[in-house]
Order: structure tokens, then sequence, then C-alpha cells
């Protein structure tokens, strides 16, 4: 006879949250730290006055991004607080060493990225070594955003690359208005052929 899966007693508690909190830690780290060297590397365009257009399509990329980041976040914040939750309690103590493995796993193969890139030569403002630095860095501030010690020997209070900020801030990025799209027009565009008595009669 098959198992049910709503029978609690066939769970054990402990395993189910070690598989969900890192799941979590999993998303934290693709949403906050995979691809921020190539975000960098279009950043670092647009800080030169080439490909602008791309580089701001890309910002938005990259925030889009950091708001994903911000709902895992919370989540993993809210276990470690509020939720006062002893068995995940338990689990994030017993899971900081295969954390912290994560961290220095995709460190290293966005660091391994990086080296690629620049294994023909370096541009202004950006270089191999100042990749490196910044993906150990922002590495460092997940962990320490998690609760958890940072790994790698970079101090927080120094962004190895500052100008990256304002790129990866709403604030900070001023748009064409010829490279935006105007929702105003998509909204009418899907609208206007809807009349008051178009779903007159229709029932679910």
């Amino acid at each position: 006879m098959q198992k049910s899966f709503t029978d609690k007693s066939k769970v054990d508690e402990y395993d189910l949250k070690e598989k969900l909190w890192r799941t979590l830690v999993t998303v934290n780290i693709l949403e906050g730290l995979r691809f921020y060297v190539s975000f960098a590397c279009s950043f670092a365009f647009g800080e030169l006055k080439l490909m602008e257009g791309s580089a701001k399509i890309i910002s938005f990329i990259s925030r889009d991004e950091s708001q994903h980041l911000a709902v895992s976040q919370r989540i993993i914040n809210n276990y470690r607080g509020p939720e006062k939750d002893k068995v995940m309690d338990k689990v994030i103590k017993n899971n900081e060493k295969y954390v912290a493995k994560l961290y220095d796993d995709a460190v290293a193969e966005e660091k391994r990225w990086a080296t690629y890139l620049f294994s023909k030569g370096s541009m202004i403002g950006l270089s191999e070594k100042l990749l490196h630095n910044y993906v150990e860095w922002t590495a460092n501030r997940r962990l320490k955003s998690m609760g958890l010690k940072p790994i790698f020997d970079i101090p927080l209070a120094n962004n190895p690359l500052p100008w990256t900020a304002h790129w990866l801030s709403s604030k900070g990025l001023q748009v064409a208005p010829q490279e935006t799209e105007v929702e105003s027009y998509m909204i009418g565009s899907i609208k206007q052929d809807v009349r008051k008595d178009t779903f007159k009669g229709f029932q679910l």
C-alpha cells in the first residue's frame, strides 16, 4: 500500500528542515553571488561610456536578482530570530561548515570565470584580481547577513569595486526615455478593445 504524504509520523522533522535550510542557502547564493563577475564586467563597460544600453539592461536584471535575494534573506533571518524554532536552530548550527563550503565553492567558480575573462588582458578600472576580491567581499557580506562568520580575508568596509554600487541601485541609474518600456502604451493596447459588457453572462 502506498504511504500517504500527509502522514506526519513518517516525516523526520530535522531531516525536512535541513533540506529546507540548505535550499534557502542555495537560493541565497544563486541570487546574491552567482553572475556578479558578469554584472561587474557589464557595468565596467557602462562606466567607460561603452555599450551603455547593455549595461543598463543588465542593471535591471541585477536589481531583480537583489529583490529575490531579499526574499530568501528575510526567510533566513526569520528562522534565525522571530520563528524561535529549536529544530531549525539546531539545523543552522550543525550546517555552518556545510554552508561555508557552499559559498567557498561558488566563489571559486566565479573566480575561475573572472580568470578566463581576463586571460588576455585587463580593462580600465577592472582586472582579474579586482574581480576576485569583489566576489570574496560579496560572499562575506552575504554570510554576515545570515549571521555567519565571513570566510575570506577581505574587509567588509571596503568594496573593491565601489563604482558598481550605483548600477545595483535604482536611485543611482538614469535611464533615457527611449530606452525604457512605455507601460501605459502596453496597458492601452491590452484594454482598448474590452467593453463593459464583454464578459456579460460569463460563469465559472
